[in-house]
């Protein structure tokens, strides 16, 4: 009769123990659900954020080609206003149309 019990109890406990492992490993899953999802929603982000800096720095490039250009035209229009300055002297009407 006892030990019918005990075995009664145990199956009970077993039952138990079996309901609150599914319980848990249903909520793991669900976890490992959430994660997996934000996850791909970082991985996303970041990719969408490389794509950004990629076209952020062709256009940092562009315009340091440009700078550049502007530098290098601004060197010669220095170097022929110094040229036409020395040729036609300080005392020229040349200059007004600077």
């Amino acid at each position: 009769m006892q030990l019918e019990r005990s075995l009664c109890e145990l199956q009970e406990e077993l039952a138990r123990v079996q309901s609150s492992s599914h319980t848990k490993l249903d909520e793991a899953n669900a976890l490992v659900d959430g994660i997996e999802e934000k996850s791909s929603t970082v991985n996303k982000k970041l990719l969408d954020a490389e794509a950004k800096l990629v076209e952020v720095n062709q256009k940092n490039e562009e315009l340091d080609m440009k700078l550049r250009e502007m530098e290098v035209r601004e060197s010669l229009l220095q170097k022929e206003h110094l040229s036409v300055a020395t040729e036609y002297g300080p005392c020229s009407n040349f200059y007004k149309y600077f």
